[in-house]
C-alpha cells in the first residue's frame, strides 16, 4: 500500500537526516538564497526548510498537507523564527501570489498523478515574482533504475522485487514530460541535470537495517511487509563489501525554470 503521511505510525519517517554537502553545493550554483522568500512545497520533515533557513533566507515557508509532517517539521525547525509552516497542498498552497522569491520542491511530483503535475507547476507560477525559480528535484525512471551497488543501495530494492518496477513506472517522472509542462505553466529558461548527492552515513550494517526496517524515507517500502523487507536486508548485507562505514547515495534529477 502506498506511504499514508497523515497515520501517526509513520510521524518521524522524514526526520532524522540532514541536508549533504552536494545539495547546498548545488544550489548555491542556482541561486543566492540570502534575503530571499522561499517556499518549500511538500516539506516533510523540514529537512530543507531548515537548510534554506541556514543559507540565509529572510523567510521560509514550508507547506504539506499532513499534519503528521508537519508536526515533524515543526519539530524540526523549532526555535526558528523565520520558518512558518502551514497546512496547503502543492495543488493550493493557499499563500498569496507573487510572494516568493523562490519556490523548492524536493521528492515531491512523483506523488502527483501525472495529469496534476501542471496544476502544480502552475501553482508554482502563480507564487513567484517576476524572475523568481522555481527548481524541482526528484528521481526520473532513470535514477531508480540504475542497478544496485555499495553508491546506490536503492537499486538492490528490485534484484529482490522486480514487480517494483511497475510501482515506480506509475509515479516516477519523464525528465521531457517535465520540461513540457513546466513551459506550459509559463516558466522560461528551463535546465535540468542529474547527480549523485549523499544520502546518509551508516557506522554499520544494523544502522542500515533498521533504516529500512522502519521504512525511513523511502516511500517504496511501504510496498511491502516486514517479512518481505527482511528478505530485502538480508539481500543487501550479503551485496555490499563492507559492513561498517557505509555511505548511501542516490541519483537525482533537478529542473529549474524561471517565470
Amino acid at each position: 500500500m502506498p506511504i499514508d503521511f497523515n497515520a501517526a505510525e509513520n510521524r518521524q519517517t522524514y526526520l532524522g537526516r540532514d541536508a549533504q554537502p552536494e545539495w547546498y553545493e548545488m544550489i548555491h550554483k542556482l541561486v543566492d538564497p540570502n534575503g530571499k522568500d522561499i517556499a518549500d512545497i511538500g516539506c516533510g520533515g523540514g529537512i530543507y526548510s531548515l537548510a534554506w533557513a541556514k543559507m540565509g533566507a529572510k523567510k521560509v515557508t514550508g507547506v504539506d498537507f499532513s499534519p503528521q509532517m508537519l508536526a515533524d517539521a515543526a519539530e524540526n525547525t523549532r526555535g526558528l523564527s523565520n520558518i512558518d509552516l502551514i497546512k496547503g497542498d502543492a495543488l493550493n498552497t493557499v499563500l498569496p501570489a507573487n510572494s516568493q522569491d523562490i519556490v523548492f520542491e524536493r521528492a515531491l511530483i512523483h506523488h502527483i498523478h501525472q495529469e496534476n503535475r501542471v496544476l502544480c507547476f502552475a501553482e508554482a507560477c502563480r507564487l513567484l515574482r517576476s524572475g523568481g525559480i522555481y527548481i524541482l528535484q526528484d528521481r526520473t525512471l532513470q535514477d531508480i533504475h540504475l542497478p544496485g551497488s555499495p553508491d546506490h543501495i536503492r537499486g538492490y530494492i528490485f534484484d529482490v522485487y522486480p514487480h517494483l518496477h511497475h510501482f515506480e513506472n506509475q509515479r516516477r517522472p519523464n525528465s521531457h514530460q517535465v520540461i513540457e509542462g513546466l513551459k506550459a505553466a509559463g516558466f522560461n529558461h528551463i535546465k535540468s541535470f542529474s547527480f549523485l548527492e549523499k544520502r546518509t552515513s551508516y557506522v554499520d550494517f544494523s544502522q542500515l537495517a533498521e533504516d529500512f526496517r522502519l521504512r525511513k524515507g523511502r516511500s517504496i517500502l511501504h510496498e511491502l511487509n516486514d517479512d518481505e523487507i527482511s528478505r530485502l536486508i538480508g539481500h543487501i548485507e550479503k551485496s555490499l563489501p563492507s559492513h561498517t562505514n557505509i555511505i548511501e547515495k542516490d541519483y537525482w534529477t533537478m529542473w529549474v525554470g524561471i517565470k
